[in-house]
């Protein structure tokens, strides 16, 4: 997971009700910070420090943590000195409730330097029409790949469709309005208020409206695609471009799903051998009550985590007996996927027995 460095808020600005822009400033660790297109940053917010109780509104009977660790798209581009994150609050997100109400200018916390695996370092081999794919706070990381591929290549094109319920819901309008100036973006926005007449831009993502949306790409260009938004969206947006033979390594997406929801096994007990960098780990625990990374890392061992999220897919394994419950892996590649991997911070057993082996640095 690597070491976190202490950073300072240098400035929070309110962009909605639910919305905050953070700006940071790493100060002397700053050369630890370079630009990753596409990247996150993973805080460990310092809920009890602060006197926040995690367990306001929630069902939890559990102690609330000292430090929660939470991940979070920056949407800065490679000309911005400093990083920034959209964070919108949302009802089951502690760790969003805990930015958007918390955060002050001059606040200092521990973070994790940047890091990300949505864009393909090949992709910056040649030039591409890179299709975007975003809904809501989706736009996070794809704002920050737009800026880049732009920056990157002169013959780079970029086309985004952007979904929301209506133009007051749209993050970054103002930026987005501008990049829309550029002859070598193309920016359509789908909205489902009713508010648009075109019946193309009018209503959801779905399997319907996405070949359409594709038939409009007119470049010459070979096609790269990122998606990025809530699981129904994504699933649509992936399911029907491969049904349209879009070469499934063309296609990267991003995921915002925390924390895990899974459907609780009825296992009460399993026996878990874990296979990591620094040992082999051997544990029983219940299945119930939390997933595999939580029930790793509770217990004190060392092993690859970041996000905690499904986002950084550091604590991807290979399960190699039993059988577990997988909420995503969607931050996984399609070879990581057809190989059988799955991220442990979204997979419970479904076994009395597990045997994995964790993948982050092999």
């Amino acid at each position: 997971m690597g070491t976190p460095i202490s950073v300072l808020v240098k400035r929070v600005e309110r962009l909605n009700p639910k919305v905050v822009r953070v700006t940071l400033d790493p100060g002397p660790h700053r050369g630890l910070w370079s630009f990753v297109p596409g990247g996150f940053l993973t805080f460990c917010l310092p809920f009890q420090q602060h006197g926040y109780d995690l367990r306001v509104g929630q069902h939890s009977q559990a102690p609330s943590p000292d430090v929660l660790h939470r991940s979070y798209s920056l949407v800065q581009g490679p000309q911005d000195d400093l990083p920034q994150i959209l964070v919108k609050e949302t009802q089951a997100g502690l760790g969003s409730r805990f930015i958007n109400r918390q955060f002050t200018e001059g606040m200092k916390l521990m973070a994790y330097p940047p890091k990300g695996r949505l864009f393909p370092e090949s992709w910056n081999e040649d030039d591409f029409h890179f299709v975007l794919f975003a809904a809501g706070t989706g736009i996070t990381p794809l704002y920050s790949i737009l800026q880049h591929v732009i920056d990157a290549r002169e013959g780079n094109r970029v086309t985004l469709f952007f979904g929301n319920t209506g133009l007051k819901d749209i993050l970054l309008k103002d930026e987005l309005e501008a990049w829309a100036s550029h002859p070598r973006v193309t920016i359509k926005h789908l909205l489902t208020d009713g508010s648009i007449d075109d019946p193309l831009y009018a209503g959801r993502m779905d399997a319907t409206k996405v070949p359409l949306l594709w038939n409009t790409l007119l470049s010459d260009l070979p096609k790269r695609v990122l998606i990025s938004g809530p699981k129904g969206m994504r699933d649509a947006v992936l399911g029907t471009l491969l049904s349209l033979d879009v070469e499934p390594s063309h296609i990267r997406g991003e995921d915002f799903h925390h924390p895990p929801h899974l459907d609780s096994p009825e296992l009460k007990t399993c026996e878990v051998i874990a296979e990591t960098p620094s040992g082999t780990i051997h544990m029983t625990y219940d299945p119930r009550e939390e997933d595999l990374l939580e029930a790793l890392l509770d217990r004190g061992h060392d092993v690859p985590s970041s996000c905690r999220g499904g986002v950084c897919a550091n604590c991807r394994a290979e399960i190699l007996e039993g059988e577990v419950a997988v909420d995503n892996s969607y931050a996984l590649t399609e070879e990581e996927r057809t190989k059988g991997w799955v991220l442990c911070c979204q997979s419970r057993p479904l076994s009395d027995k597990l045997h994995l082996q964790f993948k982050a640095d092999r």
